[in-house]
């Protein structure tokens, strides 16, 4: 089995507090283009630390 946190553009505010809440350095950034936050799979370590962050329920750790 395998997690990943998975957004949700529609309920992205960009508000960034996602990434202030996430304890993997560059795990998440912020696309200037869209104003939407982006999860590098490769270094979320799936805590949920930023489910927990996000006002807006924009994240979800989800199975693949």
């Amino acid at each position: 089995m395998y997690f990943a946190a998975e957004v949700d553009k529609e309920k992205c505010n960009g508000c960034k507090l996602c990434i202030f809440s996430c304890p993997e350095p560059n795990a998440i950034s912020f696309n200037e283009d869209d104003k939407k936050i982006v999860i590098d799979a490769n270094r979320c370590k799936n805590c949920g630390l930023c489910v927990v962050g996000c006002p807006s329920k924009a994240i979800e750790i989800v199975l693949l």
